[in-house]
């Protein structure tokens, strides 16, 4: 690969790559890439049974296209004072910028935002600027287009890195954490200018960045947190909303069902001390006991045997409760053995009634 390079280094130029670089030069300062020998992109289209191979290509000029996007984001969006506006084309057709962190979105919000010094290794100090964007719920976008092309995917969480205003490492933790759908709303901008290339220990490429021990503690332990947490929380809620819309009416068959057997179930007898603190005086077989527990009502008509809630503390499946003098039982809609299992099963009333 080396002397490929070199070889290429040392070619002289033709007389079309000299008229290219003159035109681009005329205008401004910038990079010429000439890419020979593309025989296996360009197979496809003398082969008359490339039709996979011709699909294959479009899809790597689409990847490209929503790579550039990204990469030069601040160079192509008109409305970004952050770097000088150009326009960039692939195949004829104008790249549109793509912002990670939505910010035309009227639901995104920035959680954070710091700019600090960092030092560099002669005692001078340059600046960075981190800021972190808790996008919107899919169903809060402002159109179902802008949803889709926010790219809600796990695998876009995390740091996007800019050095001089160009993107040179997208979308993960740094190995601070996972990739976890809780955190799927959560994007962080992390930007610096050349100055701070030492510091960060950019590499020849420009391609990535290292943390040093106490900026990358400072970023896990002290900035971070609080993002997280607002993501999180933004995240659950909307699954619990959805778990709700998806579970309404889905235990009626098992309150029926628990309801016409009662009686015989029934082997203790449950009095009410104290509706307003639940205290309630249990008594069977093996004694009597005083204890507190959920008294309430009803919220739907029928569902006093079983009543879904999302009020549950985090790590409770269930609780027992009374509710309108039935000894009952409420499900956690928002814990995970809830999403994983009841939701996928609503449509059987016979497992929802055997779980």
């Amino acid at each position: 690969v080396q002397s490929r390079a070199w070889e290429l280094l040392v070619d002289e130029p033709s007389g079309t790559d000299v008229n290219l670089f003159n035109e681009v030069a005329a205008n401004s300062a910038g990079t010429l890439v000439l890419w020979r020998k593309v025989d296996r992109l360009l197979k496809p289209y003398h082969d008359p049974n490339g039709k996979p191979a011709r699909n294959a290509l479009k899809k790597r000029i689409s990847e490209f296209r929503d790579h550039a996007a990204m990469v030069f984001q601040r160079f192509l969006d008109p409305a970004d004072e952050r770097a000088e506006n150009i326009q960039m084309s692939l195949n004829g057709e104008e790249i549109i910028a793509w912002d990670p962190f939505c910010q035309n979105e009227v639901q995104t919000e920035i959680v954070a935002n710091e700019t600090l010094p960092v030092e560099m290794p002669d005692g001078t100090n340059v600046q960075f600027k981190i800021r972190a964007f808790v996008l919107p719920r899919r169903e809060d976008f402002s159109s179902d287009d802008g949803a889709k092309k926010a790219r809600l995917n796990n695998n876009m969480q995390g740091i996007y890195v800019y050095r001089e205003n160009r993107l040179i490492h997208p979308a993960d933790w740094l190995g601070m954490y996972t990739q976890e759908p809780h955190y799927s709303l959560l994007r962080i901008e992390f930007s610096f200018d050349h100055r701070a290339d030492e510091a960060f220990q950019v590499d020849i490429k420009k391609s990535r960045i290292l943390l040093d021990d106490d900026l990358y503690n400072w970023v896990l332990t002290m900035f971070l947190p609080g993002p997280r947490n607002a993501a999180s929380s933004r995240y659950r809620k909307g699954q619990r909303k959805l778990v709700e819309e998806k579970s309404k009416n889905a235990h009626d068959v098992s309150n029926r069902s628990i309801l016409s057997k009662e009686t015989s179930l029934r082997n203790a007898e449950v009095t009410v001390v104290d509706p307003s603190t639940g205290e309630v005086e249990i008594n069977n077989k093996t004694g009597r006991v005083r204890l507190k527990i959920n008294v309430g009502g009803a919220l739907s008509q029928g569902e006093v045997c079983v009543q879904p809630t999302n009020e549950l503390s985090d790590g409770m499946l269930y609780e027992p409760a009374i509710i309108d003098g039935h000894h009952a039982v409420r499900v956690n809609t928002g814990h995970p053995y809830y999403h994983k299992v009841y939701v996928p099963n609503l449509a059987s009333g016979v497992t929802i009634q055997g779980m």
